[in-house]
Order: C-alpha cells, then sequence, then structure tokens
C-alpha cells in the first residue's frame, strides 16, 4: 500500500520538476496533534507516531523521528520503502544532509510553506544555499496525491467560561497589546491554534484530544481579526468577539491581510507559518507574547487543574480496582479492553469532556516502546506477572490531566524491581526537589535521572513537558529536560502556575517498559536574603504501585515522602469513593517501611 502511495506522489512530483520533498507532521498551525486532513506524513509512510518527518527523493525516503519512537517506527516502516532515520544519532544525517547528498546542484526542493515554521524555512533556506537548491513552497502535492483525502474539520465553537479560564477575553487582549506596546509593534499576528483558543476562551472539537478551532488571528492597537469560518461561531463568542472589536473573516484571507500590514508586525519565527511569516513586509522577530501568558496558569485555573486531577483519580483508582479483582477472577483482560475500560470510568466523571491524548496501555515488553500503542485486530492479553504500564489522560472543564502509573501485575524480576525503584527515586527527587526562581527544567533535570544514571542507565525522551488548561496537553515554554532541544523550544525559566509533568522512565527492548508520571505546579516556597525559591506541588491524586520496590534502594527521605503522598492521596480521593473503593485505597496508600 505504502509503495503505491509513494509512486503516485513521486509522479506528482516530477510533474512539477520536484527531486524532493519534505513532509512534515505539522499543519498549517505548528500543531502536534493533527486532524485527519493533515495526516500526510502517516499516509505517505505507515508511520504512526505523533512526531517525525517524511523526506521523498526520486528513488528512496526517509522518515525521521525521536527516540520515543525508534522501535515503533522500525516496525511500521518495514517493506515501505521508507527508511529509518533515528534523530540525536551520530550515525542519522540531518535531513538537509540528506537532501544534499542526494539532490543534484540547481534541482527543486519542495515542502508546503503553511506546514512548514518560519525558522525552519530559514534554517532550509541557508542549509540549501552553497548547492543552489531552489526552495517551493507554493504546491500541495500530497493533497494532488491524495484522491481521498479527508476534509477540513468544521466543528462549532463553545465559549470556554470565565470561572474555568480566571480571565476575560478583554483581559487578555489588554495584556497582549501591552507586550506589543512594549515592544513597539503596530500588530501580532499568530497561525497556533492553542494561543488563538487561550486568547478568545475559546474551544472546538476540530482535533482529537485537542479542543480547539483551525483558526488564526491579527491582532491592532485597537482592533484585530479571527481569521474563521463565520457559521461555525457560537452566539457568546460572536458577540464577544464583536464587543471586542474583533472581526470575523474567512479562514484563508489572512495570507492577503498580512500583505498589507504597515508594520512593524510582532511575530515569532517558530510561531508562524513561512507563508505568512514571507508575506509579512515590516516583520518585528521576537518572542511570542501569547505563550508564556498562557504557560502561567492563573489562581483559577490552578484550582481548576486540582480539581480536574481528583475527578481523574476516582476514574483512574476505580479502574486500577477493576483491573486487579479481573485478573484474580481469571477474567480474560487484554491492553485494548483496558484502555476502554479507563475510557468509561473517565467518561462517569462530572464535566469530562475526552481524553488528552490516546491512551498508551502497554503490557510486558510493549512498554519498552515509550508511546506503544495496542493494535486493534490483535489484542494482547495481560498476564499474571510483570509490568502494564498505562500512560493516559483526560480533559475537564475545570483542566487537563496526564498521569502513567506502571501496575505490576504478579511476580517480577530482580532487574525489573531495580529498576521500578530506580526510576520512582527520580521521580520523587523532582517532585520534592526547591529551586531558586530563575531556574530551568535544564537545572532539574538531573534530580530525576542521577539514580539511573549512577547505575549506566537512561530514558530517551524529556523528564517533563508543560500542560495547557483545557488545550495541548504538550506545550511550551516550560519542560524539563537535561539538554536544549532547539526546535522544541521549552527550556524557558519556570515561573509559578507552570504545570510541568514529572515522567522518568526505564525502557529495555524486549523486556519491559517503566514510567511513574504525575504532573506538578510550581508554587512559592520561601523569599530570604539569598532570594527567592519556588517548589512543586504535586496535582495527581492516585497511589504508586509499591509492590514493585525494593525499599534497599531507597532513603529514608524517599520513603517518608512516598508515605506522605500517599496520605495525601487517601485524605483527599477516599471521600469521593464508595466505602469498599475506599477501603482498597485505603491498603494502596498503607505506609510502607524498610
Amino acid at each position: 500500500m505504502i509503495p503505491n502511495r509513494l509512486q503516485l506522489l513521486r509522479q506528482k512530483m516530477a510533474d512539477h520538476d520536484i527531486h524532493a520533498l519534505i513532509i512534515p507532521t505539522s499543519d498549517f498551525h505548528d500543531t502536534e496533534y493533527v486532524c485527519d486532513y493533515f495526516g500526510a506524513r502517516k499516509h505517505f509512510s505507515g508511520f504512526t507516531g505523533s512526531a517525525g518527518v517524511l523526506v521523498v527523493l526520486d528513488d528512496q525516503a526517509g522518515l525521521w523521528t525521536d527516540g520515543r519512537y525508534f522501535i515503533q517506527a522500525a516496525k511500521e516502516l518495514q517493506n515501505t520503502g521508507v527508511d529509518l532515520m533515528k534523530m540525536g544519532m551520530k550515525e542519522t544525517p540531518s535531513i538537509s544532509q540528506y537532501i544534499l547528498e542526494n539532490v543534484k546542484p540547481g534541482q527543486k526542493v519542495a515542502f508546503d510553506g503553511r506546514c512548514v515554521s518560519m525558522q525552519d524555512f530559514e534554517s532550509y533556506q541557508k542549509d540549501f544555499a552553497d548547492k543552489d537548491l531552489e526552495i517551493v513552497t507554493d504546491l500541495d502535492l500530497a493533497g494532488e496525491a491524495w484522491p481521498d483525502r479527508p476534509a477540513l474539520p468544521a466543528s462549532k465553537t463553545f465559549h470556554y467560561e470565565d470561572k474555568y479560564t480566571g480571565k476575560s477575553v478583554e483581559d487578555k487582549l489588554a495584556e497582549v497589546r501591552a507586550i506589543m506596546k512594549d515592544k513597539g509593534a503596530r500588530s501580532h499576528v499568530t497561525s497556533k491554534i492553542d494561543e488563538v483558543a487561550w486568547l478568545y476562551n475559546l474551544r472546538a472539537d476540530d482535533i482529537p484530544s485537542f479542543p480547539v478551532a483551525l483558526a488564526y488571528t491579527l491582532l491592532t492597537e485597537n482592533g484585530g481579526a479571527l481569521y474563521i469560518d463565520d457559521s461555525r461561531l457560537d452566539e457568546v463568542s460572536r458577540k464577544l468577539l464583536e464587543d471586542n472589536g474583533i472581526e470575523i473573516k474567512p479562514y484563508d484571507a489572512i495570507y492577503e491581510d498580512v500583505e498589507t500590514l504597515e508594520g512593524p508586525v510582532l511575530l515569532e519565527k517558530d510561531f508562524i507559518n513561512s507563508r505568512i511569516g514571507r508575506a509579512v513586509k515590516k516583520p518585528l522577530w521576537d518572542d511570542n507574547p501569547i505563550q508564556l501568558l498562557k504557560a502561567c496558569k492563573n489562581p483559577v485555573e490552578v484550582d481548576g487543574f486540582k480539581e480536574a486531577h481528583k475527578r481523574d483519580a476516582v476514574a483512574v483508582i476505580k479502574f486500577w480496582k477493576w483491573l486487579e479483582e479481573e485478573m484474580a477472577a481469571g477474567h480474560p483482560v487484554t491492553e485494548i479492553s483496558a484502555r476502554e475500560h479507563l475510557g468509561k470510568l473517565r467518561q462517569e466523571q462530572p464535566e469530562f469532556l475526552e481524553d488528552s491524548f490516546e491512551t498508551i496501555a502497554a503490557y510486558g515488553p510493549n512498554a519498552a516502546m515509550a508511546h506503544y500503542h495496542p493494535d486493534e485486530e490483535n489484542p494482547v492479553p495481560l498476564e499474571a506477572h510483570g509490568f502494564f504500564l498505562v500512560d493516559s489522560g483526560g480533559h475537564y472543564l475545570p483542566g487537563t490531566t496526564d498521569i502513567t502509573r506502571t501496575f505490576v501485575m504478579g511476580p517480577i524480576t530482580d532487574e525489573e524491581r531495580d529498576g521500578f525503584t530506580r526510576v520512582l527515586k527520580g521521580h520523587i527527587n523532582l517532585a520534592k526537589a526547591v529551586f531558586m526562581k530563575g531556574a530551568r527544567g535544564l537545572n532539574l533535570d538531573l534530580f530525576a535521572r542521577q539514580p539511573l544514571w549512577a547505575e549506566g542507565q537512561d530514558f530517551n525522551h524529556g523528564t517533563g513537558h508543560g500542560v495547557g488548561a483545557m488545550l495541548s496537553v504538550h506545550e511550551g515554554p516550560n519542560g524539563i529536560r537535561w539538554r536544549i532541544v532547539p526546535e522544541r523550544k521549552d527550556s524557558c525559566v519556570l515561573d509559578v502556575g507552570m504545570v510541568t509533568s514529572d515522567e522518568p522512565g526505564l525502557y529495555e527492548e524486549g523486556k519491559f517498559g517503566i514510567r511513574h508520571e504525575n504532573l506538578l505546579v510550581v508554587a512559592p516556597y520561601k523569599e530570604t536574603e539569598y532570594g527567592e525559591f519556588l517548589k512543586h506541588d504535586v496535582l495527581t491524586m492516585v497511589p504508586f504501585d509499591v509492590r514493585g520496590l525494593n525499599l534497599d534502594l531507597m532513603s529514608d527521605e524517599e520513603i517518608d515522602w512516598l508515605n506522605n503522598y500517599h496520605k495525601t492521596v487517601y485524605d483527599t480521593i477516599a471521600p469521593r469513593l464508595s466505602q469498599k473503593e475506599a477501603a482498597w485505597l485505603k491498603e494502596k496508600t498503607a505506609p510502607i517501611h524498610r
């Protein structure tokens, strides 16, 4: 199937004299998770992961993805004619190097400029200059070669009420315009749909697990425009936009309008697509004003996150209890049936909208693939030994959750037990860390990795990512990783209100996978003569499976932290459970001792 699709794509490339085509995962808005219309990379490669870039040449093709997907991609790319390119590995050429090595001077390289950021466009432009390669950005070759391409989504929008956002549209517009004024900008344009959603307290259902609408916005000193199909707008949002001087214009009209702006126009190269960025006559390249405002949750949003996590905890705890009872009774349980039951329990919670991402339910060796997804047609049965890793989350009107628990299904090996313990030690170290204001995730990552690094072990993904408020479960600019990855833009200074995951892991191919994940929110700690200190408050309220621990590897302080956390979980969640469920939770949160 994939070879046939690539053949048709190469025919379209030949029609336009294109010798290299770059197909990123992204849509026109640089969105991590995309709707079916923008699934070109998946369609032409067969790779289903959430991150990657496909490059198609006349006689070969490569798929670049990161360490989360190496195992998965290797399986999915078999017999497709697409080679796996492992990003970050010494032997792997960059996309530009690959093209330069295989394309002749003066030939054409193409990509849809709406799907590539201005930053990436300029990087390609610089890389290809020495070989005089021509860059073509106004073709949609993937669309030409995709006869049954799905339609663009057109879900109805809804107003996200101020009781959840903590700020009105009027207040948010004033904050952004104040930053524009400070930077000397007359207007600001963003193509990031989570920023548009945040600015106008506007939500929709265009993308699975991402409650937003495909839209652009142009903001001026006194007015602006929202670019979206007018028929999709709910009446509350329509009136709010009109009251705040925001015009409603057709989705594609943004490309003509930006050409007429007098400037300076505030843009960030990483957050504007290159078709827009190149059309602006007087760009003012600087940091996007919305991203940081969005990342620092206000007190109403923080309270909403806390409530969402309490509701989510009820669902996950009920799931764990159900899982144990089903296995004890000898009932068949598969990765698929477990995932579906957890989803059902979440749906029973008040103000639940949808999963915040596709649940990862991975038993045994499958969990070694950090972003594994079960095979619907061949469900893997759970057995009474080893680990079962479940990474899941939900969007509730008050907030968003993301949690991973590694459940002990029965007897485990010493290797599994020690790995389980070291990963949890790292998780605890990060959760209880105190740090000076001005620190970044780069400064904190060592807390989580040290117990593994001490044994010569590691995990090939970031330790933490930012989480949006009823927006993307993965957002910047906050993150926790030990080295800067420029394209991720997640190494900002941590500040009060930022929500970040704490999720170290350990993955042994063919054996097991372990990950322990809670969400944390940055909070004030104390101020002394040395400066201002911050800490993390834990949002997630679900116990860890202590049956996987080797207590001889844990310090007294780590055991005390875990016992205190479990007491907080019980005190917080037990009142929301039935008597039998609370009794079960009491056992799971009982103090542990060496």
